[in-house]
């Protein structure tokens, strides 16, 4: 996020970091993947970036998906109010089979604010990126069925 950051308008071309987990239970396989992508205003137009003008935390949900996006200003970073470093958390369940309508998505939520939080504080971003203490602090959630911002990976 800081190297991203600092690459300016270079911002978009830079490696997004991905936290992949794998398990199987039986004969179903289930993958989860967080995707940590940076954005600023340096790459930009504001109307561009996905929570723009909300200044608190912006979460967006798609069954199995969560997108958390919130701003750090971080000296460590070199952020600034006038242009953060705005972050977005994507959270992917991907699973051997049909989970139907059973998603635990009260847990989703909670993995995707953990790693939000544990990623604002490590970056010293003020007032924690203004993301809550605990999940159920989080704004509710927008659905919708927008695609993943570019550059993600795909299933």
């Amino acid at each position: 996020m800081e190297k991203a950051y600092q690459a300016g308008k270079k911002i978009p071309d830079m490696p997004q970091p991905v936290c992949k987990v794998s398990g199987s239970a039986g004969f179903h396989n289930r993958t989860v993947r967080l995707m940590f992508t940076a954005y600023s205003k340096h790459a930009a137009l504001p109307a561009d970036l996905p929570g723009v003008g909300a200044g608190d935390a912006h979460l967006s949900v798609r069954r199995k998906d969560v997108d958390l996006t919130f701003d750090c200003v971080s000296s460590r970073v070199g952020s600034t109010q006038d242009i953060p470093l705005q972050i977005t958390v994507a959270f992917q369940a991907r699973s051997g089979e049909s989970e139907g309508e059973a998603v635990p998505a009260q847990d989703y939520l909670a993995v995707t604010h953990s790693a939000a939080l544990a990623v604002a504080k490590e970056l010293g971003c003020v007032n924690d990126g203004a993301l809550p203490a605990d999940a159920a602090g989080l704004p509710e959630p927008k659905a919708t069925a927008s695609p993943k911002p570019s550059g993600s990976p795909s299933p």
